[in-house]
């Protein structure tokens, strides 16, 4: 509320807001995937990797620690566009009868409001050019704009190129409305994985190294494929050539598509050389690990390699040559277009940013920030110019067998983990500035996020909580895993699912989770699972019993009800030699899934190059 009230009070005291809404500037909103801020020249990368964006930003201004509120595109989306630490998904849905921002009984929040859905309502044309299979017009950030054009590639490719966005923007732009401003939304894929290299090999080689042997064209690797089976970002198998090749890779595609950004900037200084009428604004969703701490992609570590992005505004009147040391964050990024173009927010919306550039198009002195904050489903944290603290969600599997709290360290390009007991009274401090923050939020958001549902959803268990008392083994299971971890008794936590392998008089387990109120009807989700091995075979057991994710069938387990937005229930032990993936949850008299599009094999092929599915 406050952000709202500091929001409102400073548009009220500039220049009265223009009457004609073709007296804005235009705004041209570049939203560059996984996009780490240290890879831009601008940034301190010796390469000359983004020399148009470079100019850009000498035209405006720099917010040089600038930082995503969460670590994917589903997570960081929603925050990016409303300003808000807390949203439900705004994508094209996505596992949305099991994830608990997807669900598809998500109920809208008349309280948040959408970039481009606020310009269209102070008067603008809104477009939108993506190269992103999730940003599309059938969705709720789509509906949104009068226009928003899916740019796609063969399938195998997993997303268009440059290129193709530039070309079709440059339509865009020649064909507007010149009586209304215009607001044109622009996703480039191009730092996204698959990474093809346009010229077919790197624009900045690793001298001496053959990187055909190692990776494929598609810049995926051709070595450690069984650990990465398991986890899809394992990078621990990496040379330090090997790096020093992926980042190259990286670097190429970023240098590719600066050159055709360089083009659009061009083609849009012919019509306005100055751009006194046209508004640039570049950041990304996310950044991306590159090997450098044994993982790559964008998971949720929180690492500044995926949390540290950038973010240029220049034109329509911004003072060039600003360079903006504060830590700013994409909650902010809202209120600052908004309060640049003199729109209020309207009645009853509110956002949780501070607005961070003035009418007059120069950073606001007096709202820099000490710290910024992540939120996303399954953690929460602080990240300060000196530490980060991550906090897991509350009684999880991830607090019981990791930590709950974990303290860093923070500098150029790393992280430190700290001692819990000997830093204890800087994880309390920063504690409580992440609960000032975000608790309120956090509960305003949780008690009217669902309305009740007409299907069964499934609850994975990473959004479970467990009683002080329960008593769980933790054995991470991957490729790496002995047979001897395994021979546990009890309940056991595998990173990827619940598992019972015997049961030798054990308890039931109690476990709760947020869930619309109502009556269920409760069944187990489970991938059955045969005996240890004594002998032989092994390794093909382990695989079958712990790889994948998917359950392969269904044990009922009687009912149940949610009662002040929680369930409760005991798993028996008589789920011996099953791996629990999941509690799905049946409303009386309803289908235990939620009716189902024809599956789309393009999409899904699509999906399969970019990672998202196997």
């Amino acid at each position: 509320m406050r952000a709202s009230l500091a929001l409102a009070a400073c548009l009220v005291c500039l220049t009265p807001l223009r009457t004609n809404p073709a007296g804005r500037p235009n705004v041209i909103f570049i939203l560059l995937d996984a996009t780490r801020a240290d890879r831009f020249g601008a940034w301190g990368n010796p390469r000359p990797t983004t020399p148009a964006l470079d100019r850009l930003g000498d035209d405006g201004i720099l917010f040089l620690r600038h930082f995503a509120n969460a670590h994917s595109t589903r997570s960081s989306m929603p925050q990016l566009m409303t300003g808000r630490y807390y949203q439900q998904a705004i994508l094209k849905p996505f596992l949305a009868d099991e994830q608990p921002r997807e669900y598809f009984f998500s109920r809208p929040d008349p309280t948040a409001a959408l970039l481009p859905g606020l310009l269209r309502q102070a008067g603008y044309a809104t477009a939108g050019v993506s190269a992103h299979p999730w940003i599309v017009a059938d969705s709720p950030f789509g509906r949104e704009f009068e226009r928003l054009d899916f740019v796609s590639a063969p399938p195998s490719r997993g997303h268009a190129d440059a290129p193709d966005v530039v070309e079709r923007a440059l339509a865009v732009w020649r064909e507007r409305d010149r009586s209304r401003p215009l607001f044109l939304y622009l996703h480039f894929m191009d730092m996204h994985m698959p990474r093809f290299l346009p010229e077919k090999e790197p624009r900045f080689p690793v001298e001496g190294y053959d990187w055909r042997q190692r990776f494929e064209p598609s810049s995926e690797p051709i070595f450690n494929r069984r650990d990465r089976r398991w986890m899809p970002n394992d990078a621990r198998a990496f040379t330090q050539l090997d790096r020093r090749h992926f980042a190259a890779v990286y670097d190429t595609r970023l240098a590719y598509a600066d050159a055709e950004i360089g083009r659009l900037v061009a083609a849009v200084r012919a019509d306005d050389a100055e751009l006194r009428n046209t508004v640039f604004v570049v950041t990304a969703d996310h950044g991306e690990e590159l090997g450098e701490d044994g993982r790559t992609d964008h998971f949720m570590s929180l690492v500044d390699g995926v949390q540290h992005i950038p973010l240029i505004i220049a034109g329509g009147g911004v003072t060039p040559g600003q360079r903006d040391m504060r830590m700013t964050e994409h909650v902010d990024v809202v209120p600052t277009v908004l309060s640049l173009l003199r729109i209020p927010l309207p009645a009853g919306v509110r956002v949780d940013g501070r607005a961070q550039v003035d009418a007059s198009g120069r950073v606001c002195e007096t709202c820099g920030k000490a710290a910024v904050f992540y939120a996303w489903e399954e953690y929460r944290a602080v990240r300060t110019a000196r530490y980060l603290l991550r906090q897991a969600r509350l009684a999880s599997f991830e607090a019981r067998c990791n930590a709950r709290e974990t303290l860093y360290r923070m500098s150029v390009g790393r992280r430190t983990p700290l001692d819990p007991v000997r830093h204890q009274p800087i994880i309390a401090r920063l504690g409580r500035r992440l609960g000032r923050r975000l608790d309120r939020r956090e509960h305003v958001f949780l008690a009217a996020r669902w309305r009740p549902p007409d299907a069964g959803f499934l609850v994975r268990p990473e959004f479970w909580s467990l009683g002080a008392e329960a008593q769980v083994a933790c054995v991470p299971v991957d490729e790496s895993t002995e047979r001897a971890s395994l021979r546990v008794g009890g309940w056991l936590w595998s990173g990827r699912g619940l598992a019972l392998l015997s049961s030798d008089g054990d308890r039931p387990l109690a476990v709760a989770f947020a869930a619309p109120d109502g009556e269920y009807r409760v069944d187990a989700a489970v991938v059955p699972m045969k005996g240890l091995p004594w002998f032989s075979g092994y390794p093909r057991w382990r695989t079958k019993s712990f790889q994948s994710l998917d359950p392969s069938t269904f044990v009922p387990l009687g009912s149940a009800t949610a009662s002040g937005g929680r369930l409760s229930i005991a798993l028996p032990a008589q789920l011996v030699s099953n791996r629990i993936v999941g509690l799905r949850l049946t409303p009386p008299g309803a289908a235990p899934t939620p009716p189902h599009a024809p599956e789309d094999k393009t999409l899904h092929d699509r999906l399969k190059a970019l990672g998202y599915v196997n």
